[in-house]
């Protein structure tokens, strides 16, 4: 098997991952902060330790304000279904995911909230020009750091001028890009940052997060879920402390533990060394199939994470799906969540493409085999 859909969910995770999970249910297994016995107070602290890593991932002073949800998609809704009022103006740009477009197409139902879309062209450029226009009057900027479908990378410094400049929160979706791309400093740009572990993270499913700048007043910002915390049981009313307010019920401990080791091993490995190694993997992929009059490919300029989609435009995209995985070739074929970053990029009425995401695991030697295992398809003739 050759994994290259790490956009989806990454594989193989980080040394030690397994082993921290299996540790924790084995001989911790307690709730964190429920009671005062040592395995429930050995689970708080690897709570505890688990926000530190992510703020000083992010640039954050207050750990408190991580706060752990189920994914991405949670953190996404929490931010915008707690911070959005009836009216408010949020601006997105032209090729967002449906973690983003569908809760604010519900609150445009609901509440009737505005949707101005930022216009981008076929190769995911953000029109900056165009963009500082429609700031004015806006409450939220909220959009994805790195593209799932194409890898392009968002301008994040300009629109972030843009935001301070206009008095506008932003809310960076960086499922794709927290642990590949380095974000030391981010929390100093960006009002509002999601994340899930089981991509870049390189850990197990069920775990994500909202983390909440320094300076951002939380008292704007309501919960999503209301109930128990383990703190001030005495009350009927949900805690106004953090990260309490927005973490009711008892959080995916085993799941927590093996982030905590994954956020360890990528501390020690280093980010710079993973955005390297995963975009050598991708122009690896882009400078070869680039040279194949069959094949059609999907760039981006400027900078990107280690993803790039193509098409084989004379086969069906269901066969070239079911050849790739039975020659052990993993990858993603279709729409990818993200119908408007296929009509951007002009894939949409095809329905789709075929993304290759390289991880900090792919070898130069897998890559090389997917390549040949492509290029024979490619000359395949089509039984649709």
């Amino acid at each position: 098997m050759i994994y290259l859909d790490n956009a989806a969910t990454s594989f193989p995770k980080a040394p030690n991952v397994k082993a921290a999970m299996c540790d924790f249910l084995d001989n911790i297994g307690a709730s964190a902060g429920r009671s005062a016995y040592a395995s429930s107070i050995q689970s708080a602290r690897i709570l505890f330790e688990t926000r530190k890593l992510l703020a000083s991932m992010v640039g954050l002073k207050d750990c408190k304000r991580v706060f752990f949800t189920l994914n991405a998609t949670m953190a996404i809704n929490t931010a915008l279904q707690g911070f959005l009022k009836p009216k408010d103006k949020v601006l997105i740009t032209q090729m967002e995911h449906n973690a983003i477009k569908r809760p604010l197409n519900f609150l445009k139902e609901k509440i009737g909230i505005e949707i101005v879309e930022l216009p981008c062209n076929e190769f995911c450029e953000l029109d900056l020009k165009e963009a500082q226009k429609h700031f004015k009057g806006a409450k939220l900027l909220a959009c994805m750091h790195a593209n799932n479908v194409s890898g392009a990378i968002i301008p994040l410094d300009e629109l972030s001028i843009l935001c301070k400049k206009n008095g506008v929160k932003f809310l960076l979706d960086a499922a794709q890009s927290l642990g590949c791309v380095p974000l030391f400093d981010v929390m100093k740009k960006v009002d509002f940052l999601c994340f899930s572990a089981h991509k870049g993270l390189l850990a197990p499913m069920g775990v994500g997060g909202l983390i909440v700048s320094d300076d951002f007043d939380t008292n704007s910002l309501t919960p999503l879920v209301f109930g128990g915390t383990g703190s001030a049981s005495e009350l009927e009313f949900q805690p106004s402390f953090l990260p309490d307010k927005f973490e009711s019920g008892t959080p995916n401990m085993h799941a927590i533990a093996g982030l905590k080791a994954a956020l360890e091993w990528i501390e020690t490995y280093g980010v710079d060394k993973i955005h390297q190694h995963e975009c050598e993997i991708r122009n690896y992929f882009l400078e070869n199939l680039s040279k194949q009059e069959n094949i059609k490919l999907y760039p981006t300029f400027g900078e990107s994470v280690g993803i790039l989609s193509f098409d084989i435009p004379r086969l069906n995209l269901s066969h070239i799906s079911e050849l790739l995985g039975e020659n052990g070739i993993c990858v993603r074929v279709g729409l990818h969540c993200s119908p408007s970053s296929h009509k951007t990029i002009k894939s949409f009425k095809r329905k789709g493409t075929i993304r290759l995401s390289a991880g900090v695991f792919t070898t130069h030697s897998e890559a090389n085999k997917a390549l040949e295992v492509i290029l024979r398809i490619a000359k395949c003739k089509d039984i649709s």
